[in-house]
Formats: structure tokens, C-alpha cells, sequence
């Protein structure tokens, strides 16, 4: 394997190690954002979804009726607004539409207040949590269909909403396709009423002259004149209808443009315009960042109050904008000079039909009288029934004029709700909580700086290594190993020990070693006692002395033994130290207890009688263990490690960190004492990747016929903790 391939086998190694050392986090993590996904699903409100569809186009029969009735350029009008499907879906919106919507169902939130239009359309970020009334309004990919969409936590409230906006839609979408025709309608008929009276007044006008000059017929007489002032007539009609024409497409562009305002601009009118094109976009954004704020602050923000306060000003800018493009709208202008035409053609036949009539002035009073009573009763006449017919077309063409949007589908109240989704929110939890505990795996794994490892603890001191120990369940809280036999993971791991021992004391046999730690608690005493029962199954005299004076703990170990008598006792002369040994049930271990407590312990530690009495006892045993106070709490150990052969220090595993090795060392250093070896305790094998090495070893002495009782049971156990 290359060195890329061995450094990417370590790294996954210590993941895998990483996890097995934390799994309960991740199994909590886990569990906690499954649990809340499941209570959010179950606790939150229902929301219910329902659409209704609705198809733009334009009606082919209307738009024949429309043509032959000589109304081309209306019905021009409604089939190109028809086909904006964009500008229906910006109309289906609008406010005033939305408020009509919201005041006919009385939408309102807990509070009792009527929703605005921006909560039905905007859902923020509770909307969908709290089920909250929306509408929202899209083309269907591909067709003319647009598609209403309302969501509610009622299902058939949700019915309701889109099935009422369509309706709003469509009679809203009629009353302006109508709106062109009903105007043209408007002015036919006003200006009906002013012909009709001219007639009727001159027809009166007639009669009476008749009457009062008994002249029945002037026909003979006039017949010339009048086909000439008939010709004008008929030209002056003609011109009124093109003005009258002229007039009415005036007044659709006017109101065309009218539609145009801040909240709806043409394409053609933004590509026209720059600066409205600009504004625009400003808008956009404004309504971009408006969106992004009010997602963290709320409508009575000073931020969103400012935001909408620009809104409003760029949407007056935008109206001035439109309004200065409308004033020079160059269809408007042509179509007033058109109109401005018209009108002096039509003064120029007004005034050849009062030169024509004033050639009559030759005639006879009471001629020219009759005649140009009869001529202005002809026109009127005439006039009258065009504009009659006109109406009559314009209320076909109103009558024959539809929406352009018709429904096709119905919306129908959910039989299921949408959200939340418990499934896909259980799933979303547990992804969450898996990626959220392996985020905090590696976060501990990062911050925590203790001993893992034998490589980690190599990494700060290069010291020898004499073994592991690793972490192992015992009788209660007891932790000797004279219990396990021999052939047992624990055993074997101070058989490892021991002879670490034996091989650095080839050159200088040790016969007094002491047995110190970073801190408190981190097994120095246990792992003094197992030592000895190590070496006295070995056959050596082993004997412990328990020199920590101020939290002693080698009595603890067994039952048989008690600290009412000790070193302190033999240091002050009380008793003999043979008298003051206690026999342990471990046949060839011997323990010193510390016995009763000193005021002053250093003064003892530091006593030569203390120094001396090592001295002797070495005589008598094979080897003595000397059981120390941890050296970054006092500083005993350094003082009897200069009596002492050798001492050992033991760290315990996931618990003594980096930094507090590196201050033992450099104490250690300064004292100029090098230990004979350092022991990693308490190591947890599965957790730390080491457990194939005790899975291993437990498979080669699987037979128990050999283990005692309690080792058995501890191999069924696991052994390690």
C-alpha cells in the first residue's frame, strides 16, 4: 500500500474511532430531531391545498360578429389582451381584487384582523407553519391554462379561496373587455338624444312654415340645390362618422394608457422607455430586499417602514415617468392631428353647405325658407340614422363581448393535507440530526485534547511505553485482577507491563519502583496493586507500600486489610514495620498501608527515616511498590522518586490532557528524573479502535475450562467497559 493509500487508512481510522467514541451523541442527536420532527408534524396546524384552472383565449365568434358589424379595430383590442397571459396573471393578483377576496370570506388571523394582500400572496417564513390563507396564481408549462392555487388549514375554506378568486377573475377580466364597446356605446347615445332633438325641431320648423306659406311641394324648384346640399350632407356625415371614429380610438388608447400604471407597464412601453425600464428595476430590487428584510423583521420595522416608503416614491416617480411618456405618446398625437383634420374638412363643408344655401338667397323668401328648413331636416334625418344604426351595433358588439377567461375545472376541497409531511419531516429529522451529531462529534473531537491513544500519548512524551490497561468492570467497585485468571485481556495487558519492566532493568535491576499520575483518579493505585499481583503470580515477594499520606487507597483493595495502622505509625516509632505489614489474600503480596493521616505529610516523604525505611524493606522483597501522590498536586513523588529505582506514571485514557502531560514532562525535566515508563490506563478498546486486537485475543482463550467463576462471568460481560 503507498504512503497516500496508509495516510488515508489512518485518517477514516480515526473517524471510525472518533464515532465509536461519541456513537451516543449521534444516537441523541438523532433521536431529539426525529422526536421534534414528529412532534412538529403532529402538533402543527394542517394545511389543505386545492387548485382551480382557468383557460385564456378569445372567442372566434365573437370576434366574426364583431368584424362584420364594421368594429375591426375593438375586436383587434380584445384578441391582443387576451393573449397576454402575463398581464392575467399580474390582474388576478392586484390589491384591489385581493381585498374584494379577503372581505368577502372574512379571512382572518387569530387575532381577529383581516389578512392583507401581501399574506395571502407572500407566505414569509411562518406562513406555511401556520397554515395560513395563500393564493398564488401560474401558467401551466406549456398551455393557456392559468392555474389557482389556494392553500388554507381548512379544506374546504382552501376550496373556497381559489374557487373565489376565479371568480373575481373572470367577472373582472369581463367588465373591462366590455368596458371599450360600453364607452363607445355611452357617446352614440348622447349624441343621439342632441340629433333626434335638431329633427324634431326641424320637422316642426317645417310644418310651421308650410302652414304659414301654404307651400305643399318645393322639389321642382329646389331639385338641383338640394342634390348638391344633400352631396355635402352626406360628405359632412361621413366626416362626423370619421370624426366620431377618430374620436373613439382617442379615447381607447386614453384608456388603454389609463390601465398603464405604476403597478402594470406594458413591455412595449418599458422597451419605449429607458427610464421607465430603469425604474423598474428599481422597484424589483426594492421589492427583492423588502422580501429578504421581512424574513427577520416585521411590517412595523423601521427598516421595512423605510424600504416602503422608497417603494412608494419610486412608484410616483415610475407614474410621472408614465405619465410624460402618455403626453407624448406619437399614437395619441396622430391621432389627434387626424382628428384636428377631420374637424376642418368638416368646417370646410359646413361652410360649402352655407355658401350653397346662400346661393338660394336669389329664390324667393319663402323658397329658400322651406328649403333650408327641409335640407336641415334631411341631414338631421340622415344623421339620426346612422348614429341609430351605430348604437345598435355598438350594444351587439357589447352584448356578443365575453371574457376571455372561462373556467374548466372546479376546485374540490383535499381529501388529505399536504403538510406536514410526517414521513418526509422524520426523514428530513433524521438526516438533520445525523449530519447535526456528526457535526458535534467532530467539533468535540476537535476541542477535546486528552489521551486517546498510545500513538497520542508517543506524540507528547517519548517516553517508553510499557503498555496498555485497558478499562474493565470488576466485583463492584473493586478492580484487582487477583479474580481473573491468568490467561484474561486484563492480565495478559499487565503481564505486558511487567515485563516492560524486566526488559528495562537489564542492565539495573529494579527493586523499588513508584507509581505516580498526572491527577487524582486516574488509577494509580489500582494499577499498583494489579502490578504487584502481576509479579507475585510470577512467584516474587512483592510488597506495596501506599506512601499518597493524604488520600491513601491500597486498603480498599481487599476486604482483609485496613488502614488503623501503617507507615505513619512506623515513622514515628509507634510500631515496627514488621508489625505494621499486612498479609494480603494474594499468596506472595504484602501491603504497607499509609495508615493514619499526618498533619504535616511532606515533612514525613521527606524524612530520611522514610528514605531509609525503602532502603530495608528492598532487603525483604523482591520488589517494593510505592504507591505516590500524583506529581501536578504535590510534589512527593519527585521527592521519593530520587530514592526509588524507577517510577512509572500512569495517564488515564480520555481524561488527562495534552497540555497537562506536557507540564508533567517538563517538571519531570527540570527535576532531571526520567521515568521508566509510562502507562496509558483505562483505555476503552472499542471505542478507541483497539477492539479487534481484544476481540482477537478473546477468541484464542475461548475455553473457559480453566477461568474461575467471576472471570467467566467478566468474559461474558465484555470485559471492557
Amino acid at each position: 500500500m503507498s504512503v497516500d493509500g496508509d495516510w488515508q487508512h489512518m485518517e477514516l481510522l480515526k473517524l471510525y474511532t472518533a464515532l465509536m467514541r461519541r456513537k451516543w451523541l449521534v444516537v441523541q442527536s438523532v433521536l431529539f430531531f426525529a422526536i421534534a420532527a414528529v412532534a412538529l408534524s403532529l402538533l402543527l396546524p394542517k394545511n389543505y391545498r386545492a387548485s382551480a384552472r382557468v383557460i385564456v383565449n378569445s372567442s372566434d365568434s365573437t370576434m366574426s360578429i364583431l368584424s362584420e358589424l364594421d368594429l375591426s379595430e375593438i375586436a383587434t383590442g380584445l384578441s391582443s389582451s387576451s393573449d397576454d397571459i402575463t398581464n392575467k396573471i399580474a390582474l388576478a393578483t392586484t390589491r384591489p381584487l385581493l381585498e374584494n377576496l379577503i372581505w368577502r370570506l372574512q379571512l382572518r388571523n387569530s387575532e381577529g384582523r383581516l389578512y392583507t394582500t401581501e399574506e395571502i400572496l407572500v407566505p414569509g417564513l411562518f406562513g406555511e407553519l401556520e397554515a395560513r390563507p395563500l393564493l398564488s396564481v401560474t401558467q401551466q408549462q406549456g398551455t393557456d391554462i392559468l392555474v389557482f392555487e389556494a392553500s388554507a388549514n381548512d379544506p374546504h375554506l382552501a376550496r373556497l379561496i381559489a374557487d373565489t378568486a376565479v371568480r373575481l377573475s373572470v367577472n373582472q377580466s369581463e367588465k373591462q373587455a366590455r368596458e371599450d364597446t360600453r364607452n363607445a356605446g355611452i357617446f352614440v347615445k348622447e349624441q343621439l338624444e342632441d340629433v333626434q332633438k335638431n329633427f324634431d325641431d326641424a320637422m316642426m320648423k317645417i310644418s310651421d312654415a308650410q302652414a304659414e306659406e301654404e307651400i305643399l311641394d318645393l322639389e321642382s324648384q329646389m331639385k338641383a340645390g338640394i342634390a348638391r346640399v344633400s352631396d355635402l350632407m352626406m360628405a359632412y356625415e361621413a366626416n362626423s362618422a370619421s370624426i366620431q371614429e377618430v374620436r373613439g380610438r382617442i379615447s381607447m388608447q386614453r384608456i388603454y394608457q389609463d390601465r398603464e400604471t405604476d403597478g402594470m407597464v406594458s413591455p412595449r412601453t418599458a422597451q419605449l422607455n429607458s427610464k421607465i425600464q430603469g425604474i423598474q428595476t428599481k422597484l424589483l430590487q426594492l421589492a427583492e430586499q423588502r422580501a429578504e428584510e421581512r424574513t427577520q423583521k416585521t411590517e412595523r420595522h423601521p427598516d421595512i417602514l423605510h424600504i416602503d416608503q422608497l417603494i412608494a416614491e419610486t412608484e410616483s416617480e415610475l407614474q410621472r415617468a408614465l405619465d410624460e411618456q402618455h403626453a407624448l405618446d406619437p399614437t395619441v398625437q396622430d391621432l389627434e392631428a387626424q382628428l384636428s383634420g377631420l374637424r376642418k374638412k368638416g368646417e370646410e363643408i359646413q361652410s360649402s353647405i352655407n355658401r350653397t344655401t346662400d346661393e338660394f338667397g336669389a329664390y324667393p323668401d319663402k323658397m329658400r325658407r322651406i328649403s333650408q328648413l327641409q335640407l336641415a331636416a334631411d341631414a338631421a334625418e340622415e344623421v339620426y340614422k346612422s348614429l341609430q344604426e351605430q348604437s345598435y351595433q355598438i350594444g351587439v358588439a357589447e352584448a356578443m363581448t365575453v371574457s376571455d377567461l372561462q373556467p374548466i375545472e372546479a376546485a374540490k376541497p383535499p381529501e388529505r393535507h399536504y403538510s406536514p409531511k410526517l414521513m418526509v419531516n422524520l426523514i428530513l429529522g433524521l438526516v438533520l440530526g445525523s449530519a447535526f451529531g456528526l457535526g458535534l462529534v467532530f467539533l468535540f473531537e476537535y476541542i477535546d485534547d486528552t489521551i486517546k491513544s498510545p500513538e497520542d500519548l508517543g506524540e507528547v512524551w517519548d517516553a517508553p511505553r510499557l503498555g496498555v490497561i485497558p478499562k474493565f468492570k470488576g466485583e463492584g467497585e473493586r478492580r484487582v485482577i487477583d479474580v481473573l485468571a491468568t490467561t484474561h485481556p486484563v492480565s495478559e495487558s499487565y503481564r505486558t507491563v511487567r515485563n516492560g519492566l524486566l526488559y528495562a532493568s537489564l542492565d539495573k535491576p529494579l527493586e523499588i519502583i513508584a507509581v505516580s499520575s498526572a491527577l487524582p483518579s486516574e488509577g494509580k493505585s489500582t494499577f499498583s496493586v494489579n502490578l504487584g499481583v502481576s509479579f507475585a503470580r510470577e512467584g516474587k515477594k512483592v510488597l506495596i507500600v501506599d506512601c499518597d499520606l493524604r488520600r491513601p487507597a491500597q486498603h480498599r483493595h481487599f476486604s482483609e486489610t485496613s488502614n488503623h495502622q501503617g507507615i505513619t505509625d512506623v515513622l514515628t516509632g509507634k510500631l515496627k514495620v514488621n508489625e505494621a505489614i499486612q498479609q494480603t489474600p494474594v499468596p506472595g503480596l504484602s501491603l504497607l498501608t499509609s495508615g493514619p493521616i499526618p498533619t504535616d505529610p511532606a515533612r514525613l516523604v521527606e524524612s530520611l527515616r522514610l528514605r531509609q525505611l525503602l532502603l530495608d524493606l528492598q532487603k525483604s522483597y523482591d520488589l517494593v511498590i510505592v504507591d505516590t501522590p500524583p506529581s501536578l498536586v504535590v510534589n512527593d513523588s519527585l521527592v521519593l522518586s530520587r530514592v526509588v529505582d524507577g517510577i512509572i506514571l500512569v495517564i488515564e485514557a480520555h481524561k488527562t490532557s495534552r497540555k497537562l502531560i506536557s507540564d508533567m514532562r517538563g517538571r519531570f525535566a527540570s527535576s532531571g528524573i526520567e521515568p521508566v515508563g509510562l502507562v496509558l490506563n483505562k483505555l476503552d478498546f472499542h471505542s478507541s479502535g483497539y477492539g479487534y486486537y481484544y476481540k482477537a485475543y478473546r477468541q484464542y482463550h475461548s475455553d473457559e475450562g480453566g477461568l474461575p467463576k467471576s472471570a467467566r462471568k467478566e468474559k461474558k460481560s465484555g470485559g471492557a467497559a
